[in-house]
């Protein structure tokens, strides 16, 4: 099984119009929020609104900046938080957003698919 990387679309909530930035993220089922560098969300307008605390892999706490943004993943588009993550870090599609849009990694094709959403 290999990474699964999906091209994402992000813009501020209230873009007027503006462009959507365009990132090739890897999905990470681990993660919860999308982590995208920080300086490419300003440049789209999207501020800053708090800072929360991440756990990373290794087991590290650390604090990162975090804002509302429209992501957009095949088509589909959804509110959500997003982390403002240094300009070298690889861009990360999270969980929440797969589970806002009814999506799930098949990690044999290496893709998103549909996934019903679950009410139990």
């Amino acid at each position: 099984m290999g990474e699964v990387k999906v091209p994402i679309d992000v813009r501020a909530l209230s873009s007027n119009g503006a462009p959507a930035g365009r990132f090739v993220a890897i999905v990470d089922t681990g993660a919860t929020l999308p982590i995208l560098p920080g300086s490419r969300l300003k440049a789209l307008g999207i501020v800053p609104s708090g800072r929360v605390r991440v756990l990373l892999a290794n087991g590290e706490v650390m604090e990162r900046e975090m804002g509302e943004a429209r992501v957009t993943v095949e088509g589909a588009t959804t509110p959500c938080r997003v982390l403002f993550g240094a300009d070298q870090d690889e861009p990360l599609l999270g969980v929440t957003v797969l589970e806002l849009l009814g999506l799930a990694v098949d990690p044999v094709q290496g893709r998103l698919i549909p996934s019903p959403y679950k009410l139990f």
